[in-house]
């Protein structure tokens, strides 16, 4: 894991947590339901990037929309 992929991991999660904070808080309960413990425990920044990755898979419209217009435009 690089320090790199972590910490935009974690800039990607509370970038998202402060923009849309009602849908942070239901799609982290579903993450943390649905991504075993052992698959987002470890080394810090390593549940953000389970984060993140799993937030790929749902295909969610907001989602997908902040990825799109507020962190690929920004990279």
């Amino acid at each position: 894991m690089s320090m790199e992929a972590s910490a935009k991991a974690i800039f990607i999660t509370n970038t998202f947590a402060q923009a849309h904070p009602e849908e942070h808080l239901k799609l982290w309960k579903r993450f943390e339901q649905e991504v075993p413990f052992s698959k987002r425990s470890g080394a810090y920044g390593v549940e953000n990037m389970a984060y993140v990755r799993w937030l790929r898979k749902q295909n969610n419209p907001t989602v997908n929309e902040f990825l799109k217009d507020s962190i690929v435009h920004q990279s």
